[in-house]
């Protein structure tokens, strides 16, 4: 019969004690795995730093009901819309970019300033913090212009109710084909087009296009209402998009570059 003794003991209650430890480490490291999964780090993998033009796309304060999503709405269609996007920049322009030079930026952050055009995906889950606040009117001020993209429906209220934090006496408004954003490089005829999916939420209205001006009449950002950019730069690249409407929103987005670099 083995023998018991103090030190056999000890050395029971220390396994013990490891094994729990190990089962709590566990868990922790899962949860924290999961945290990092939905909130990916603020810088793109591998950004072009020699480019001419960076796309930077925002990473904002979300609404509680974004922890119901697989994925951040911020995040979405990362990096593949941009990827596609720079390339027709870049062969449609001759600006100096590549199809590496994105970059994730945080809206409280400073880095915001350093970027005049930014991409925004769902605002729909937009809750800006007083900070970012702050920082979104400064970035406006400046000459920043943002294009708001993936959101439909009452999404749109939402996005007027967040920009009343920005600036509570200014309203939202409805552009039309006229507005010179829309001619900056490509004239276009009509803003009518076939938004990449269907949703019941649009209450039968397509695509719709709002923005703000300053005050001295310059546009600061662009909406793209009932309609997903993002998603007809992803996936018209690997084929499984109509060719005309994702030929029409690369046109329409080198023209909201175009206007942002002008104006």
């Amino acid at each position: 019969m083995a023998r018991v003794t103090a030190t056999s003991c000890q050395m029971r209650a220390d396994c013990g004690r490891i094994g729990i430890l190990f089962v709590v480490m566990k868990k922790f490291l899962t949860a924290v795995l999961l945290v990092v999964a939905f909130v990916p780090l603020a810088t793109s993998d591998v950004p072009d730093q020699t480019a001419e033009f960076l796309f930077a796309r925002l990473q904002f304060n979300m609404t509680w009901n974004a922890l119901g999503q697989s994925e951040a709405p911020w995040h979405h269609d990362y990096p593949y819309s941009e990827e596609f996007f720079l390339g027709m920049v870049r062969e449609l322009t001759g600006i100096h970019t590549s199809r590496e030079a994105y970059q994730i930026v945080q809206l409280e952050e400073e880095d915001i300033f350093s970027y005049p055009f930014v991409y925004v995906s769902e605002p729909g889950f937009m809750d800006l913090t007083a900070k970012e606040a702050d920082n979104l009117r400064e970035y406006f001020d400046r000459g920043g212009f943002i294009m708001f993209d993936d959101f439909r429906g009452w999404d749109l209220a939402h996005l007027g109710t967040q920009l009343k934090k920005v600036y509570p006496s200014r309203e939202m408004i409805r552009l039309e084909v006229e507005h010179p954003i829309f001619r900056s490089l490509y004239t276009l005829d009509t803003l009518e087009m076939t938004p990449p999916y269907y949703d019941e939420r649009f209450g039968g209205r397509g695509p719709e296009f709002w923005g703000m001006e300053d005050d001295r009449g310059r546009l600061i950002f662009i909406a793209n209402h009932n309609n997903d950019f993002g998603e007809l730069w992803e996936w018209v690249d690997r084929g499984d998009m109509p060719f005309e409407p994702a030929a029409k929103s690369v046109r329409m987005g080198i023209n909201y570059l175009m206007y942002s670099m002008t104006h």
